[in-house]
């Protein structure tokens, strides 16, 4: 038997609360040493990780429902507090493992495998924050030097285990180091979860200046000189 925690979710309510989902999982994902052994936990923690990066989509659209913008913010500080400081103290315990992220097979050791869980998935959660939220993630990084440098350790980290991540996450690890500027930002990136987000291109060419129409003087009306006559 094997407990997943799914870590700090919001209901419909915005209420934070803990999910615990208990996994009846074939004895090799728990004892064994074998490479065999590592094998099948990988794949098998490979679907884990898909379903536990769904419920938090879930959790964060909870969230994006929420229309009281002090409550929001409430709630997204205890979420940033409870992952970062999950992922401090998971970091710990692989530093102090043989396990080198990219190079060694999948733990086997219940608490190296459990730390590098909480990492990947905690980093993938905070990203998730940080593009959909990015006036307060920048803010609370900006604030929180311990906590930017934690956080870009800990995309860097699971960049390195991209082969049991799913493309969606990839892509969201790129998204959010282009958020955050730690690498140069594609020419056409824009974030669409922030307010008045424009493409660079549209940047341009609102800057463009708009030429003006000729305009031809025109000679007395003839139906004015009819008139006349």
């Amino acid at each position: 038997m094997y407990v997943r925690n799914l870590g700090c979710l919001v209901s419909g309510s915005g209420i934070l609360f803990t999910i615990n989902i208990v996994l009846f999982l074939p004895a090799a994902f728990v004892f064994g040493e074998s490479k065999h052994e590592s094998e099948i936990s990988e794949k098998l923690y490979i679907k884990l990780f898909k379903q536990q990066r769904a419920e938090q989509l879930e959790a964060i659209k909870s969230f994006q429902k929420i229309t009281n913008q002090d409550k929001k913010y409430t709630l997204l500080k205890l979420m940033a507090e409870k992952i970062f400081s999950v992922i401090q103290n998971s970091r710990a315990v692989i530093e102090a493992s043989y396990f080198i992220p990219g190079v060694s097979d999948f733990p086997l050791h219940e608490n190296t495998r459990d730390s590098l869980s909480n990492i990947l998935e905690n980093v993938a959660l905070f990203s998730e924050i940080t593009l959909r939220f990015p006036n307060f993630a920048n803010s609370v990084l900006k604030s929180n030097n311990t906590w930017d440098i934690l956080f870009q350790w800990g995309i860097a980290f699971t960049h390195q285990m991209k082969y049991i991540l799913d493309n969606n996450t990839i892509k969201l690890l790129q998204l959010v180091s282009q958020e955050l500027n730690h690498v140069e930002k594609d020419p056409n990136y824009v974030n669409p979860y922030r307010e008045n987000s424009i493409t660079k291109d549209e940047i341009i060419d609102h800057k463009k200046p708009t030429k003006r129409k000729k305009t031809i003087k025109k000679g007395p009306k003839l139906s004015h000189y009819h008139n006349e006559l």
